[in-house]
């Protein structure tokens, strides 16, 4: 027991707004007006790093910054492509505000989107085709999913409803990489919208090579 009030500290620490005060049992930890026992900061801190990925996982990262939606692996980078998202600036709040929501979610499902079509309500009509060969859809709830197009001249564009907008040919390539479960990381803007990086190194063939094989 003698280490516990180390151990208190060194959690408390991952929360800037704390205020400890160390007693003789139970060890109590003062935070935010609210007293919590020690095992309650811990399961904090697990929550915590929930959000954050981890060094082996394999997850993308997609930047409404930059309009670009990268794969990674263990830090290595298996694919980067341009992407266009939702007209809106910010996280999403209801469905229909044109805005592509930030956090961390998942792929919940693969759907073939070849026969989908949509009105986009830009005065075309209803449009056939729309979303290429493939829906990912994501837990983030609202329709909103990673998918093809029909106007490859939008991509690099904020032009969905909230969606985000590959090169057909470039999902077709970046599906067999992707599995249900899988985390997806959408960034906040940082600033205004600024062009992707024309070459990003990617990993060798062989570690995208072994990926392929484990699907």
């Amino acid at each position: 027991m003698a280490n516990v009030p180390q151990k208190i500290t060194t959690l408390c620490g991952f929360f800037p707004s704390a205020h400890v005060t160390l007693r003789k049992k139970p060890y109590l930890c003062r935070m935010n007006r609210t007293i919590l026992r020690p095992c309650a900061i811990a399961l904090g801190l697990i929550f915590s790093l929930a959000n954050v990925p981890l060094a082996a996982e394999t997850f993308v990262r997609i930047d409404k910054t930059r309009l670009t939606l990268t794969l990674l692996s263990d830090g290595d980078t298996l694919a980067h492509h341009r992407i266009s998202c939702g007209r809106g600036y910010g996280h999403k709040q209801r469905q229909g505000d044109l805005r592509t929501p930030e956090g961390w979610f998942t792929i919940v499902s693969f759907t073939d989107a070849r026969e989908w079509g949509h009105d986009f309500h830009d005065g075309k009509g209803f449009i056939p085709h729309a979303y290429g060969p493939w829906f990912i859809r994501l837990s983030a709830g609202s329709g909103i999913g990673i998918h093809g197009t029909h106007d490859p001249e939008s991509i690099g564009l904020r032009a969905t409803e909230g969606c985000i907008r590959l090169r057909n040919e470039e999902l077709a390539r970046l599906k067999p990489l992707l599995h249900r479960g899988m985390r997806v990381q959408i960034l906040p803007e940082r600033f205004e919208t600024i062009p992707c990086p024309a070459i990003v190194p990617l990993a060798n063939e062989n570690k995208i090579e072994k990926i392929l094989e484990l699907r």
